[in-house]
């Protein structure tokens, strides 16, 4: 027998071998009893011991049945799986994620190496994966968890919240999908566990819109005719064209086929590859002519050949580089153009991109909102949620809620019924209506 025996009131705790769970042996009804505590702990098979030993100590046998048969689940009604072959199971499991970019797919596998990785060095007693709960046999929460102490050094790393929020996330999926090696709910779905991004609250800067004169500078650089040399400098241009007049994302972009153009009709069809969103975008007078410029090296489906064909390139390993070999080429266009296209922010190891290609997606929602273009028709052609929109559309509503207050308070020699009367047409005017814009045109009509 491998390992010190240790006795207890009524019973003895021992294991097998020398790295093996601990069992206790007690007695009942004349009867010797063995069963496995699941734990490699001796603190916590000394604590399950006792609550055995409670329990047999009573005088009902159906409580007795009860426990024994709750004790049992201990040792796993379930099957086990060694955190080790976990990611083997995951990545051939039915149920796994499914994500279109081969990128994203290898982040879930990197994220959860570094979890195994950090479990080995902080805890190289848990070998399977039941082991990582925040519950105990009764289901009552334990006052220490493993989920909870890896978010916690997380939180200690130079990456950004929704960095941290992504990475709790995918290893949440792989242990969700692997339910049935679990005995007991998975830990991730914990909501705190992940962030806020008010812990964020000192960083102002965030992806912005292009200022007019830099997005000038840079149409000037690709110019034909402007002396500044680049790889594929035309289709680059074209490329700048599509972004600016059709708010897509670059991918959407770079991919984009001649099947999906009517120049006819003067419209663009895109599939969006990240929401798979359909948008149809009438083709503006400028992108039109770029368009026609393009056709005069149209040489298979796509618009934009020679980059297409680099943004498709992979590693050996099968991950995508392409798309960030073109990324990296235009925010060299954006830098020589006089933009600072980073920044660097405490507490985090990685700059944060203040402008990039995404900046044309953002230009797009905010001269939208300055034209007074409704938000529903914003929407319909961006295919976004709501927080790129909203950004813009909000600040709009602000500056329509601080004309309203200054009609109010202006001093005139009008009567308070017509300044009253002047601002409630001033918020007709104004559509999709903050909370405080309605609550403030129902005052003035009282």
């Amino acid at each position: 027998m491998a390992g010190k025996n240790v006795k207890m009131s009524s019973g003895t705790i021992y294991r097998t071998s020398e790295k093996g769970n601990y069992y206790f042996r007690y007695q009942i009804n004349g009867k010797r009893k063995s069963i496995s505590l699941g734990t490699r702990r001796i603190d916590e098979a000394k604590r399950k011991a006792e609550e055995i030993i409670n329990v047999v100590s009573a005088p009902s046998v159906e409580v007795v049945a009860a426990h024994v048969k709750l004790a049992k689940g201990w040792s796993g009604n379930h099957p086990r799986l060694e955190i080790d072959k976990a990611w083997e199971v995951y990545s051939n499991h039915p149920d796994r994620a499914r994500p279109t970019s081969q990128k994203i797919w290898n982040l879930y596998r990197i994220y959860f190496e570094k979890f195994v990785s950090w479990l080995k060095e902080s805890h190289p007693e848990v070998i399977y994966l039941d082991e990582i709960r925040d519950v105990d046999e009764s289901r009552r929460k334990l006052d220490c968890n493993i989920a909870g102490e890896y978010a916690d050094y997380l939180k200690q790393q130079p990456i950004a919240i929704d960095t941290h929020n992504k990475q709790i996330n995918r290893i949440s999926h792989i242990f969700k999908t692997l339910e049935k090696y679990l005995d007991a709910p998975s830990p991730w779905s914990n909501p705190k566990l992940r962030r806020t991004s008010k812990e964020e609250k000192h960083i102002t800067a965030h992806r912005s819109p292009l200022p007019p004169d830099k997005e000038a500078a840079i149409f000037k650089l690709l110019a034909e005719d402007s002396g500044f040399r680049m790889r594929d400098k035309a289709e680059i241009e074209v490329l700048c064209y599509i972004l600016k007049y059709t708010g897509q994302r670059q991918k959407d972009c770079v991919n984009l086929s001649w099947n999906r153009i009517d120049m006819n009709r003067r419209r663009i069809s895109v599939t969006q590859e990240k929401t798979g969103k359909s948008v149809s975008i009438p083709i503006a007078d400028e992108l039109y002519v770029m368009l026609k410029k393009a056709e005069s090296w149209r040489e298979n489906e796509r618009v934009l050949p020679k980059t297409a064909e680099r943004y498709a390139q992979k590693a050996p390993d099968g991950s995508e580089i392409g798309g960030n070999l073109v990324n990296k080429q235009i925010l060299k266009l954006f830098e020589r153009a006089g933009i600072t296209t980073s920044i660097a922010v405490p507490g985090r190891k990685k700059k944060l991109t203040v402008y990039g290609v995404h900046s044309f997606r953002h230009s797009f929602a905010s001269h939208c909102a300055e034209a007074g273009i409704p938000r529903a028709v914003c929407a319909s052609i961006l295919g976004a949620d709501a927080d790129i929109i909203d950004s813009y559309y909000v600040h709009i509503g602000e500056e329509a809620q601080e004309k309203a207050i200054r009609t109010l308070s202006t001093a005139s020699p009008q009567t308070a019924e017509a300044r009253i009367s002047a601002a409630l047409q001033l918020l007709s005017t104004i559509p999709d209506k903050t909370d405080l814009l309605l609550a403030l045109e129902k005052i003035l009509k009282q």
